[in-house]
């Protein structure tokens, strides 16, 4: 009898061993399998490394080896003070060209993250992919930047079970949902006008480019804000670059022009550690071009900044809050992207956003 109990013991400890295999459907729609819940991850674009800490202070712990993507940005100097161990992280590359399998190997990661379109390696790599997966590393694809709106939620809800950090990145789904769904609400409600939007994306890099989100990517929140985002007309893609003549055409009434301040020196500037009277300095300059000039929305000073990398970020709703605002000022009043940010660092960031990542030029 002792022995029966002694092994129902037994049996009862090592059960939960057994079953912490996790199954996931990433958003491309494939099903992955982990043996355990990932402890190491390979970072397929460096910049998630934010993402990650919304679901964990120490998010450098939790990675084998990534893209040295991030380390351009301004950002990283504030992980680098916070968490040293950073600099040592191995890399693997610095874009989806420059990609080493094997050192991604060498690395021994639990699952490789991979964005299903951005800078880093995506699903059209297949051949590194088999070889990753042949080493017994899963990939697993998230997204935040080609449909955003579609896939922001699924995504952190994937890493929450890969990481078995389920309970931060369904606290951060509820932060997040509830502030969309207000937004989508009050537009379906008062069903209000839709003015042409024109978001002039890395402004100023070019003086005679013109690029914008298409009907994804911020597209989808320019509709959910209750604009018209011109580029929605004509470009199939998430993102494309727009003729002057469309531009100068389509008349818009609100122009929005993203920067970061990887662009400092050549276009609009704003970001982590970028003080309001440089973001100022270089819209200024940017709607001095000559076509950019004539526009009805810089003739009314319906002029604003934001933060390019809320293109491919979770904290895309911060982006939502402010156009809805600039679209619609007197609908959205009551909200305040500044209450949403602060919220957002206190709650979920152990490296708070602190910069200026958005402006309203005249206002």
């Amino acid at each position: 009898m002792r022995f029966v109990w002694l092994s129902l013991i037994f049996c009862l400890a090592i059960t939960p061993v057994f079953s912490q295999s996790v199954t996931v459907k990433d958003v491309l729609g494939r099903t992955v399998k982990l043996s355990r819940p990932a402890k190491k991850v390979l970072l397929g674009e460096g910049r998630d490394i934010v993402t990650l800490n919304i679901l964990d202070a120490n998010p450098v712990a939790l990675v084998a080896a990534w893209q040295d993507d991030f380390k351009k940005t301004l950002e990283y100097k504030h992980y680098l003070k916070q968490f040293p161990a950073i600099e040592k992280l191995p890399v693997t590359g610095s874009n989806a060209a420059s990609f080493s399998v094997e050192k991604a190997i060498i690395a021994r990661p639990d699952v490789a993250i991979f964005s299903a379109n951005g800078h880093g390696p995506g699903p059209a790599a297949k051949e590194q992919i088999a070889q990753l997966e042949a080493a017994g590393i899963p990939v697993v694809f998230i997204d935040f930047r080609n449909d955003p709106f579609k896939n922001t939620v699924p995504s952190i809800r994937l890493l929450g079970q890969l990481l078995q950090r389920e309970n931060r990145a369904e606290a951060f789904i509820k932060f997040y949902e509830s502030r969309i769904k207000l937004i989508g609400d009050r537009i379906a409600t008062a069903k209000p006008a839709k003015p042409l939007v024109f978001m002039d994306m890395k402004a100023g890099m070019a003086e005679s480019e013109f690029n914008s989100p298409g009907k994804t990517n911020l597209g989808s929140f320019i509709a959910l804000a209750g604009g018209h985002n011109i580029g929605a007309d004509i470009l199939p893609g998430a993102v494309g670059q727009l003729s002057q003549e469309f531009v100068i055409s389509k008349q818009p009434q609100i122009y929005i022009a993203t920067g970061t301040d990887i662009f400092r020196g050549k276009g609009v500037v704003l970001g982590a550690d970028v003080a309001k009277d440089e973001v100022i300095g270089s819209i200024n300059k940017r709607i001095q071009n000559p076509l950019v000039a004539q526009l009805p929305a810089v003739q009314k000073k319906r002029v604003y900044g934001l933060w390019h990398l809320f293109y491919a970020s979770p904290f895309n709703i911060l982006a939502a809050e402010c156009m809805a605002k600039w679209i619609h000022p007197t609908l959205f009043k009551d909200i305040n992207p500044e209450a949403s940010l602060k919220e957002l660092n206190e709650k979920f960031l152990s490296v708070p956003l602190s910069g200026t990542y958005w402006i309203s030029l005249y206002e």
